[in-house]
């Protein structure tokens, strides 16, 4: 019995492969422009809301590293059945999956993210210095 066939033409394959690719790199830059407004917000805010508003931050960074995972993963496939399953491009897909499922969400989201602006000092009035 023969097998089934994609139905896909190799160049829209590809351009999908491709877009994939390109998604990627714009969710990583729109999660680092993100984080520049988050510490401009902070620059002027503290206290527990900004705290709170950078933990939101954190998780939808994290949430953007497990994305731009998953579309690895589609592009990898897409890229496969463009060009044609082996019983090799399973081994190696498998072998993806299990690198990614011990990628460090948090580290890849500490590498999009910058820790904030500190605490300021205290604010002190040069009259007490009188």
């Amino acid at each position: 019995m023969e097998q089934p066939r994609l139905k896909a033409k190799w160049d829209s394959l590809t351009a999908l492969a491709d877009d994939l690719d390109d998604m990627q790199a714009y969710l990583d830059r729109q999660v680092k422009r993100m984080d520049e407004i988050v510490d401009s917000i902070e620059a002027g805010w503290r206290g527990p809301a900004a705290k709170a508003y950078r933990a939101f931050h954190r998780g939808a960074a994290e949430d953007a590293v497990r994305i731009r995972m998953v579309m690895q993963r589609l592009e990898q496939a897409v890229r496969l059945s463009r060009d044609g399953f082996s019983q090799n491009d399973l081994d190696v897909m498998d072998r993806l999956r299990a690198i990614q499922a011990t990628v460090d969400v948090q580290a890849e989201t500490r590498e999009l993210s910058t820790p904030g602006p500190g605490v300021p000092d205290a604010a002190r009035s040069r009259i007490a210095d009188f």
